[in-house]
């Protein structure tokens, strides 16, 4: 069901969640905005997770639906190709309403497995 590498992708995903956070800190949504090189630490944050999200493997990601994978991935998928199209408004609504429940998720699912 988990293997090494799974416990490492989980581990390098919660890594990127707290780069985001520390890139964004306190910063207000207006600020964010006009800050195009945190937007560019904060979408390159997100396709690792989602890269990541991505290389769990079947059996883990069927063991542990509460997460949904597929959107992690497809977080990733539209910032990938779609990258001068990203719209700036949906990543700071997934920092602040998304990442932190996802954080959360994987931090419970790592205290089970190790």
């Amino acid at each position: 069901m988990t293997n090494e590498k799974d416990r490492w992708r989980l581990n390098h995903i919660v890594e990127a969640i707290e780069y985001i956070e520390e890139f964004v800190g306190n910063i207000s949504k207006d600020k964010f905005f006009d800050d195009y090189e945190k937007q560019s630490a904060v979408i390159r944050q997100f396709e690792i997770i989602g890269e990541t999200a991505n290389n769990l493997s079947p059996d883990f990601v069927n063991h542990y639906p509460q997460v949904n994978w597929s959107e992690v991935v497809s977080m990733r998928n539209a910032m990938i190709h779609d990258y001068f199209e990203v719209n700036i408004e949906i990543v700071w609504d997934t920092i602040k309403v998304d990442l932190p429940k996802l954080k959360s998720e994987i931090n419970l699912i790592l205290t089970k497995i190790e």
